[in-house]
């Protein structure tokens, strides 16, 4: 045990030289979610489905595990680490026409038609181009950098689509490994702009989907897999800046705990680029933590593990003075995973619940400074996530996933409201996802999914309080086309 604390604080004081010492050089000016890319095969020598299972991201082998705990230094460093992708595609919603934003009856009486609302819909476009930057920088410091472009990110006052780049994810890692005969141990820091994107199980803090819809569930820009905005502040991807540590021991036992504070200042480079008024605004720092047991035998692999959060959030983005949102997040999770050429089969769940507690001025009608923005003084939401998926010589594939999204009855936030409200004043959601695929080349992908909405808002029929429109209304197909260089 004496020996173990020497690594220990020997392994914490070089990380802390390490990270102070690049606060103040441009290494920051490369962004960071980490998928299968060719910067990193090259970097190895080896083939995608090295690192990803049937080579398909983002689920990780335990050899792709080892890479990431390792930071991103296996292999040796590459003379012009990037990489880019591009994914392109078609959504189309099941009804455009039945209970618009613009206009809730779907006549287009007020001069603005129902179709408004869709502008994309059934539209071959480009959603996403992304540049990619990292890997090896030393045998013991590696990142992972994205920067992203939204071709079509909004709309201006004479309808025409404005592009919008920014920072996507960042993970700057610092490791070590320490290896005997009786013992494995992988001691690392992350300094990273996103809650989660530490795990390398990619259970709770992700889709399921490799390539999810860009088009949310009324054909808003949102993501369509857990229903309009309403799912645990741990499964949304803020970007935030968080210093994390981790250790592996014996290939068996995980655990992390992070700290998370807004991206500004001296990591404002961790949000280059992010919207403000989609940003989440934290007080002070927020404890994050993440335990697991993992266990692989011959071409298996399980993991069981527990995930939480804790962070006080401003209800207004763009004022540190406004009253707090206090997130308590704590769930479970698991995997199952068999990898013997040419199948590889994968299962995967997870279970989060948060507890929202609000100041006074936001719910209770008798402050002086009250903002009607609840209800009630707390509230809850669950999260249940469901996957499991088939791939047959890293090539074909098949996937079926699930995804109910819970909470308490608001009347004030759940409102009833075109396509997006609640007559009932409940967020329940719940969506069955199968999705096929293909990988003809080892970095292009085609795929088609299907989003079938069995609840959306807490209904099923007349579910927004001011339309007739069904959740099934809601359903819809997405046909894509991933490529990376």
């Amino acid at each position: 045990m004496a020996r173990f604390g020497d690594l220990s604080h020997r392994f914490l004081r070089r990380a802390a030289a390490v990270f102070t010492a690049l606060l103040s050089i441009p290494i920051f000016l490369i962004p960071g979610e980490a998928s299968a890319l060719p910067l990193f095969a090259r970097q190895t020598g080896q083939n995608c489905v090295a690192c990803h299972a049937g080579g398909q991201f983002p689920a990780l082998t335990p050899y792709g595990r080892i890479f990431k705990l390792t930071g991103y230094t296996i292999g040796v460093r590459n003379n012009i680490p990037i990489s880019v992708m591009i994914q392109a595609g078609m959504t189309k919603v099941a009804n455009t026409t039945n209970g618009s934003l613009l206009d809730p009856n779907g006549s287009g009486g007020n001069g603005a038609m129902p179709a408004d609302n869709y502008p994309r819909d059934g539209l071959v476009s480009v959603s996403q181009v992304s540049l990619f930057a990292g890997g090896k920088i030393t045998d013991n410091l590696g990142l992972f950098g994205q920067w992203t472009l939204n071709p079509y990110d909004h709309q201006n006052d004479h309808s025409k689509w404005i592009s919008h780049s920014a920072t996507d994810q960042f993970d700057l890692r610092y490791a070590d490994r320490f290896i005997n005969a009786d013992h494995d141990l992988i001691l690392g820091a992350s300094l990273n702009n996103n809650i989660g994107t530490t795990d390398v199980w990619n259970t709770f803090n992700n889709p399921f989907q490799m390539v999810p819809t860009p088009i949310g569930p009324a054909g808003l820009q949102a993501n369509a897999f857990t229903g309009p905005q309403f799912s645990p502040m741990l499964t949304q991807g803020n970007q935030n800046a968080g210093l994390n540590i981790y250790a592996f021991w014996n290939n068996t036992l995980y655990a992390e705990a992070g700290l998370y504070r807004n991206a500004n200042g001296i990591f404002s480079i961790m949000s280059q680029g992010v919207n403000s008024d989609s940003t989440t605004t934290l007080k002070g720092y927020n404890p994050y933590w993440r335990l697991a047991l993992n266990h692989d035998w011959g071409p298996n692999s399980a993991m069981i593990g527990l995930h939480g959060l804790n962070a006080r959030v401003y209800s207004d983005p763009a004022d540190s003075h406004s009253p707090l949102v206090r997130n308590n997040d704590v769930g479970i999770d698991g995997q199952f995973q068999r990898i013997l050429d040419p199948h590889t089969f994968s299962a995967q769940f997870s279970y989060t619940r948060e507890q929202q507690s609000y100041d006074d001025a936001l719910w209770n009608s008798n402050n002086p400074s009250y903002t009607g923005t609840y209800a009630n003084s707390s509230n809850t939401i669950d999260l249940l996530k469901l996957n499991t998926t088939y791939i047959y010589q890293a090539k074909y594939g098949a996937s079926l996933s699930y995804v109910s999204s819970q909470g308490s009855k608001d009347a004030i936030l759940y409102a009833a409201n075109p396509i997006t409200g609640s007559a009932n004043n409940r967020p329940g959601t719940r969506v069955w996802v199968p999705e096929v695929f293909w990988t003809p080349l080892q970095y292009v992908r085609i795929g088609f999914q299907y989003y079938k909405y069995t609840q959306f808002m807490g209904g099923t029929t007349g579910y927004d309080g001011v339309s007739s429109r069904s959740a099934k209304d809601n359903n819809l197909s997405f046909l894509y086309l991933w490529a990376a260089y």
